[in-house]
């Protein structure tokens, strides 16, 4: 499935998924939770639950026990109700990249100090190294060589 704005503005794009009827007969609203178990998942509610002398408590989840259906576009998490065309499709993030080995992790850490940051002034820093006499932990960090600019790591 291509997605618009990922690959081709032409490509083949799912249906929208029918929004139900609730329990009065009218369409459903789709709002997303906010709760911390259910957090940005998309659910069918009725519109008018607080307008009537007989509230209709119409709920269904939209995308199903396995929380992830392509064709639901998740919409921005500022806004709790939003129009259905102006949702966002989410795409699932790429997986993380391998654990570093001992020797890329030593290969990192010797270019991180063979090549120092530069201060604010344009002067390259100096690692400031803690001392192992002192029992209080020490996060070490850059300070510039000139004058008293400190970076932390």
């Amino acid at each position: 499935i291509w997605y618009r704005g990922e690959a081709k503005e032409d490509g083949p794009v799912p249906p929208p998924i029918p929004i139900p009827n609730c329990e009065c007969g009218i369409p459903a609203e789709v709002k997303q939770s906010r709760h911390l178990k259910t957090s940005a998942r998309a659910f069918y509610m009725c519109s008018h639950i607080y307008e009537s002398s007989s509230p209709c408590f119409f709920f269904q989840w939209i995308d199903g026990p396995d929380k992830f259906d392509p064709r639901i576009r998740l919409f921005v998490y500022e806004d709790e109700t939003m129009p259905y065309h102006k949702f966002k499709r989410w795409v699932p993030p790429p997986p993380n990249p391998p654990l570093m080995t001992a020797e890329e992790k030593a290969e990192a850490a010797s270019i991180r100090v063979t090549s120092q940051p530069l201060c604010h002034c344009g002067v390259p820093c100096k690692l400031q190294r803690p001392n192992l006499e002192l029992l209080v932990k020490f996060t070490p960090f850059f300070r510039c060589e000139l004058t008293t600019h400190v970076r932390l790591v």
